[in-house]
């Protein structure tokens, strides 16, 4: 499904416009699994970036089977980058959930430990392709505080 310009959320227009414009021009189309788009890094609400930086997005997904998992996550990910026409990089995971906790950390902007039960660490499925690496990252380490800030820019109806 290609995302139109109606169809993100309103505060994006308003909190990053470079990014906002940038995607809006980008052709960018999410696989039907795909719950929520959320927007990370330089691009994002932690500002900063270079001319050269990259677009970081993570593809919220909310159902996938379990036999063919990995197949289903590469899908998910070859819909967004086949489709995406922009000259900037995308930098994009496939966020899934593993411990049941509906992954609400990604509709906040700043960190808070209490709304986390898990404690932030490892506690989500990620799927990557990049530099080479294509596949499930686990047990990496990954801490969830270090994402932030982030923001939703869209959500399926």
């Amino acid at each position: 499904m290609k995302l139109k310009e109606g169809s993100f959320e309103p505060h994006f227009a308003v909190a990053l416009p470079e990014a906002y414009a940038l995607i809006r021009s980008s052709n960018l189309t999410v696989h039907p699994h795909v719950a929520r788009v959320i927007l990370h890094g330089s691009r994002g609400l932690a500002g900063g970036y270079r001319p050269d930086s990259d677009i970081d997005l993570s593809l919220i997904v909310d159902t996938l089977q379990r036999p063919n998992m990995e197949r289903q996550l590469q899908d998910i990910l070859e819909t967004t980058l086949n489709s995406w026409r922009a000259t900037i990089e995308l930098d994009l995971a496939v966020v899934f959930d593993i411990r049941n906790c509906g992954l609400k950390c990604f509709n906040q902007r700043a960190w808070n430990e209490r709304a986390c039960k898990l404690g932030g660490i490892d506690c989500f499925g990620l799927y990557k392709t990049q530099k080479g690496f294509n596949g499930l990252v686990t047990n990496a380490g990954i801490q969830v505080k270090r994402m932030y800030p982030c923001l939703r820019i869209w959500q399926r109806p």
